[in-house]
């Protein structure tokens, strides 16, 4: 895997509680976003912990951005940095880019991927998961919490240590989108 990076993802953790206006500030976002990339945006959503109804998170709303084709920069990245936003990683062979406002507060992230890509389905089927199912928000949000304590100064110690938490309710949540016949196109 190659990957770029060109932004220290260090720095004090703050987890706070769930928050009743992040709805409103993903809307803000999307809009801006909308309105900066047109026809490039297949479509915005919102993705992370920000996104899920009662859970603990970092006070840092998640955005998807879902493109024809990930690896196009052109057609996207003029716009996206246009909201202030600056490229602080890339993936090509995942096809996903991720954006970082390009000074603090670091109020928001755009993930931008490909229509199709598995880092789209990922990111919408975990959080539809957590959406549908209320002990696993209340178990995520018990690990975290738990962590955010561990790793109070230490963001990519925080992120490592969940990992595998999430690919364990990552594929609780394969069963789940096979029972109920999920997928992103039907949602």
């Amino acid at each position: 895997m190659t990957a770029e990076f060109a932004a220290d993802f260090g720095g004090p953790l703050d987890l706070v509680d769930y928050d009743q206006g992040w709805p409103a500030k993903f809307a803000y976002y999307r809009d801006e976003l909308a309105d900066a990339l047109g026809p490039a945006a297949l479509r915005i959503e919102h993705i992370g912990s920000t996104a899920v109804p009662g859970l603990a998170a970092k006070n840092v709303i998640d955005i998807l951005v879902i493109v024809p084709d990930e690896h196009d920069q052109a057609a996207y990245r003029p716009a996206v940095e246009s909201t202030g936003m600056t490229l602080a990683s890339r993936d090509p062979a995942a096809a996903w880019s991720f954006y970082r406002p390009s000074a603090p507060p670091r109020t928001r992230h755009v993930h931008v991927t490909s229509r199709g890509s598995s880092h789209e389905r990922v990111q919408l089927l975990f959080v539809d998961f957590l959406r549908a199912h209320d002990l696993a928000v209340d178990a995520y949000a018990q690990v975290k919490r738990r962590l955010a304590i561990r790793f109070a100064d230490d963001r990519e110690g925080y992120t490592r240590a969940k990992t595998d938490f999430i690919f364990d309710m990552l594929d609780r949540a394969e069963q789940w989108a096979d029972q109920c016949g999920w997928s992103v196109e039907s949602r």
